[in-house]
């Protein structure tokens, strides 16, 4: 019921909205696992729920890439280099020279955290506008794709999310026809 009145809400649309942009930019924890189970519950606001997901998550990346684009040897550097991450900023750079669209894409549509791809693409100044497609239609494959999952199988594939194992078959928490 929580989580149902969670996906109704515009306070609560909002902090998915917020939570999305936080994945993207901060916090590398993906946000599947706290969407599936808000999906699970309120199938049928599931897309509005993708939908600011995709939008809170795109906001982030746009940010991530102004920020390196903008200020990428005063501070994306040194902080890379702070971190120990310098080979593999490298890495990624070379990538976008090579083909970045690609490179945004797959990141973008895998758990690994974006926040590399967001500032690597800044940093290289790769077009904004090929940026923001590889990001949005990677990121909408994810998201929509999540919404048909659950659609599908229900609140087993939001337990899958939790990291624990489906107490039902296909179908999830839907009960069988008479």
């Amino acid at each position: 019921m929580r989580l149902e009145k969670l996906a109704a809400g515009r306070k609560g649309l909002g902090g998915i909205a917020v939570a999305s942009f936080l994945e993207t930019t901060i916090i590398p924890v993906p946000i599947e696992i706290l969407i599936a189970p808000i999906m699970a519950a309120s199938r049928r606001r599931g897309i509005i729920v993708a939908t600011v997901t995709l939008l809170g998550s795109i906001a982030g990346a746009v940010f991530l890439y102004l920020i390196a684009y903008g200020l990428s040897d005063e501070f994306i550097r040194p902080l890379v280099e702070m971190a120990g991450g310098q080979q593999e900023f490298q890495e990624v750079e070379q990538r976008f020279e090579a083909g970045g669209f690609w490179v945004v894409f797959a990141i973008s549509i895998t758990p690994v955290p974006m926040q590399l791809a967001a500032l690597a693409a800044g940093a290289t100044t790769y077009p904004f506008w090929l940026f923001v497609v590889a990001i949005g239609i990677s990121r909408a494959l994810r998201y929509y794709g999540l919404w048909v999952l659950v659609l599908g199988f229900g609140a087993g594939i939001a337990r899958i999310f939790e990291g624990k194992k489906p107490s039902k078959g296909p179908g999830g928490d839907r009960k069988p026809a008479p």
